[in-house]
């Protein structure tokens, strides 16, 4: 008998609609593709029907509900059903690029390196569709610090000096990380100044229909936060936040 998605999942993918926007490909393969889910943190493998081998959702669908939960197998939701919102039927899966980005800024704070630069526009897409973090021409380093900073959407408000640090690297991470599970810019339609604005005054985008688990990752610790810089700690987010067992084990809503 199949597992039954957890109630948030399903809900999430029932509030979820591709009827008038193109629903973007996060990766395709000879067998299938993966669609992202815009606004959900959540991805569906649809599988093609392969004119000598058939369909193989069925037989990969057995083996993920033989598998269960582990620290480093893909976490499986189970599958969903086609509903009215046009949606396809496939096996459901958590979107790892936020933990992705996370880890890459877990280890380059772990090297003794700050980016200075972290935006999604520094995140590059690999041929296997993981993400590799690039640009580090004014990044700092030990004692040397940044020469380069942050543009609008990721600057952390409120900082009174200009030098760039780990914090600043984790609080651009929560923007990413909005980014990704959203589909677009903060903001979109806000100019940089008007951004600054919102952020300074800490007006930040409703998480709700967000992923519980992407939700709890940008609001991660907040009391930290402000302990470490102040009262503007609604973004901030740590590598521990997205660690393995956050992403594989999700909060209820």
């Amino acid at each position: 008998m199949s597992l039954p998605l957890p109630p948030w999942v399903s809900s999430t993918l029932d509030r979820a609609s591709r009827t008038n926007t193109p629903i973007p490909l996060a990766g395709i393969g000879c067998f299938s593709q993966v669609l992202q889910i815009s606004d959900t943190g959540l991805v569906i493998k649809q599988s093609f029907e392969h004119p000598v081998l058939g369909n193989l959702q069925a037989a990969e669908k057995r083996i993920y509900e033989r598998l269960g939960t582990h620290p480093f197998i893909l976490r499986y939701y189970g599958e969903y059903s086609p509903k009215e919102n046009g949606l396809p039927r496939g096996l459901v899966f958590p979107y790892l690029w936020p933990l992705q980005a996370a880890e890459a800024i877990r280890y380059i704070h772990s090297k003794g390196v700050v980016h200075s630069d972290i935006g999604c526009h520094n995140f590059l897409v690999q041929d296997d569709g993981s993400l590799a973090l690039a640009d580090f021409g004014g990044s700092g380093i030990d004692d040397t610090r940044a020469v380069v900073s942050y543009s609008t959407r990721y600057a952390r408000p409120c900082v009174e000096d200009d030098e760039s640090r780990e914090v600043d690297d984790l609080y651009a991470l929560g923007t990413v990380i909005y980014e990704i599970s959203v589909g677009y810019q903060l903001y979109p339609e806000s100019s940089s100044r008007e951004v600054r604005k919102l952020l300074h005054r800490g007006q930040y985008p409703d998480l709700q229909g967000l992923a519980p688990e992407i939700r709890k990752a940008l609001v991660f610790d907040v009391a930290l936060y402000r302990t470490v810089v102040g009262d503007h700690g609604e973004k901030y987010v740590t590598d521990k936040a997205l660690d393995k067992s956050t992403i594989a084990s999700p909060v209820e809503s």
